[in-house]
């Protein structure tokens, strides 16, 4: 697994070794949404996040890797793990949980099933990535009652983590966002029909190997949001073999590595031009 701990301890290398460490917001049981930041802060930025899904922990020590090696120009803001909350119940069930109440509720929207480890929401059983004021509760797969997946929530941004994050990107403002989840190996670009800067995806999809689409049914998200909202590009970058299990894909990481390792830093060049 990769947890909270795990992240902390990277964060405090990669502190040691020159980068920012800083504290995006708090989640819905008040855990640190914490953020790695390498380059200049004058000129284009780049923000890359990971783990808004809770299952998809992997993501988020990929994103550490990638801030590690990163070397671009460009200043990059990196939010490894956008949903603290869900990635310790999706590891650590309900012993991740302190509130009884919480416990209870959590318990009954999983089935009764003390098996959290597919587990894609919050704590508040809201999934973030559909959370966003971007044609909120239109997509195709979106629901309106709390469940271990795809519940919008009771109105867009209602969650402390998508509020964080939103705010959060319109002060960097950047240029490029690169949203990883997991899986698939495919990329998913524009929103609504907009298709901001193609060559955005054109460079991901050279970089990783990945084919790159529309964002077809899609709605609610982060990179719909960032789109609809800037004008700008953003991208998600599914890694991981489709047929993987998600608490395998760890396994898959040095596959990953080599597949996005260069992606930032083609994305600095590309801003920098």
């Amino acid at each position: 697994m990769y947890t909270v701990s795990d992240l902390d301890k990277d964060l405090a290398v990669l502190g040691a070794q020159g980068a920012k460490i800083f504290t995006v917001g708090y989640s819905e049981s008040g855990r640190p949404i914490k953020g790695i930041f390498k380059g200049n802060t004058d000129g284009p930025q780049l923000l890359v996040q990971g783990a808004i899904h809770a299952r998809e922990w992997v993501t988020a020590q990929l994103c550490v890797l990638l801030a590690e090696r990163y070397s671009g120009e460009c200043g990059l803001w990196c939010v490894p793990m956008s949903n603290p909350d869900g990635v310790m119940l999706a590891q650590y069930g309900l012993d991740s949980v302190g509130d009884p109440q919480r416990r209870d509720f959590l318990y009954g929207i999983n089935g009764y099933n003390q098996d959290f480890s597919l587990w894609k929401a919050n704590a508040r059983a809201v999934d973030l990535n559909v959370n966003f004021n971007a044609l909120w509760g239109t997509g195709r797969s979106n629901l309106t009652y709390p469940t271990p997946a795809n519940y919008i929530g009771p109105y867009p941004f209602s969650e402390r983590e998508s509020r964080a994050l939103a705010q959060f990107t319109d002060k960097v403002r950047p240029l490029y966002t690169v949203s990883y989840h997991a899986r698939g190996r495919v990329i998913y670009y524009g929103f609504n029909g907009s298709d901001p800067d193609p060559e955005v995806h054109r460079i991901a999809s050279r970089q990783t190997g990945y084919p790159a689409y529309t964002s077809e049914g899609s709605a609610g998200g982060y990179k719909d949001w960032f789109v609809l909202t800037t004008g700008r590009a953003g991208i998600t970058v599914e890694v991981g073999n489709e047929y993987t299990p998600y608490e395998e894909l760890q396994k898959e990481l040095p596959s990953m590595l080599a597949q996005n390792g260069g992606l930032l830093d083609a994305l600095s060049r590309a801003a920098g031009e």
